[in-house]
């Protein structure tokens, strides 16, 4: 049972970094801004790595590191997506840099798009955790088991329950 986690409103606070910028508040986690909010933010050179951590962020990832240290045949990585229409090109190269800054260790897999993340689910059992929820439905008919995340204190149980009926 590998684990992926999304890094965007996952582990990295994207969406307090959007709403600063715009100078904006909206509840809608998950789900692409429209087209002249997305201008604005990738004006923003080094948007993706200056984001802040989620709240929560490092006990999602010392739970997923913990399991993964007792099953060493499984591995955890972060499962991360480019902007869709290519337009930040340090995005891939910040995301490695942010992850390796926050939480040392864990690999970047870049997607390369939202899209294409089902595809990085190779064993039935595999683990995403992700923001979108068209994410989780693709990789969950891929055969994953997938959460879409909006707090650490509601994945927490789920996630603990995942990981304790792998091991009976």
């Amino acid at each position: 049972m590998n684990i992926y986690l999304d890094m965007d409103d996952v582990v990295a606070d994207w969406h307090t970094a959007a709403q600063d910028i715009l100078k904006l508040r909206w509840d809608k986690h998950g789900e692409r801004i429209p087209q002249e909010q997305w201008d604005k933010i990738k004006d923003e050179l080094r948007f993706y790595r200056n984001l802040p951590v989620m709240t929560g962020a490092h006990e999602l990832v010392d739970l997923c590191k913990w399991y993964i240290e007792d099953n060493p045949q499984y591995h955890l990585r972060f499962l991360t997506a480019l902007p869709h229409d290519y337009s930040m090109p340090l995005c891939a190269q910040d995301k490695v840099w942010w992850a390796h800054e926050h939480f040392p260790g864990i690999p970047v897999t870049i997607g390369p798009f939202s899209h294409d993340k089902w595809r990085h689910c190779k064993n039935p059992g595999d683990i995403l955790i992700d923001d979108r929820h068209s994410n989780c439905a693709e990789w969950q008919a891929a055969g994953g088991i997938a959460h879409v995340y909006t707090t650490w204190e509601a994945c927490e149980p789920w996630l603990n329950s995942i990981l304790s009926n792998s091991e009976s």
